[in-house]
């Protein structure tokens, strides 16, 4: 016999202020990736570590497993950031920092795609794997400060950013409380 969730309404809310505050932390991550801003970016990076922890945190989703799986995941990017801001100066383990985040996200985001229908989420749940190779292969050739690269990412960032936003605004008009239809 399954035990009955609970899950109030403000949990949806709350679950959803997640993704707007992830949704703040990528914009402010693309531009300042465009302009160069290494402020910006650690700020970005900051607020959407936190909003994903927050979306990760309130999760609904029928297998426990899938939250465990999806929380641990964030939950270590946030303590892998930590420590490369903190302890760690090399920007492989700030890369692979994002990786488990978006690994996380990528679940939440394909969670979304398979119950609601978001075309959205699919698209960036497959993305986010390759972005972390991408970002791996390029600092790995050293190759990080070539501006055809440069050019290349913002404009990957920039799709991104618009898949993020297009996603969030579909998540905010849909009811609350809405139960899986996949």
């Amino acid at each position: 016999m399954e035990k009955e969730v609970y899950y109030p309404k403000f949990y949806d809310i709350i679950y959803r202020s997640g993704y707007i505050i992830g949704f703040i932390g990528i914009v402010l991550f693309v531009f300042s990736y465009i302009f160069s801003n290494i402020y910006g970016l650690y700020a970005g990076i900051s607020v959407f570590f936190a909003g994903s922890l927050i979306s990760s945190w309130f999760l609904l989703v029928w297998k426990r497993e899938i939250k465990i799986f999806i929380l641990s995941c964030v939950i270590a990017g946030i303590l892998l950031g930590l420590s490369y801001i903190l302890v760690i100066r090399n920007i492989e383990v700030l890369i692979i920092s994002f990786g488990f985040v978006l690994a996380g996200l990528a679940g939440l985001y394909g969670k979304e795609a398979h119950c609601f229908h978001f075309v959205e989420g699919w698209i960036l749940m497959w993305t986010f794997p390759v972005l972390v190779f991408a970002n791996l292969l390029v600092y790995g050739f050293n190759i990080e400060r070539d501006t055809g690269v440069h050019v290349i990412f913002s404009v990957i960032y920039l799709i991104i950013m618009l898949l993020a936003l297009s996603f969030l605004i579909k998540k905010l008009k849909q009811p609350l409380m809405q139960f899986c239809q996949g």
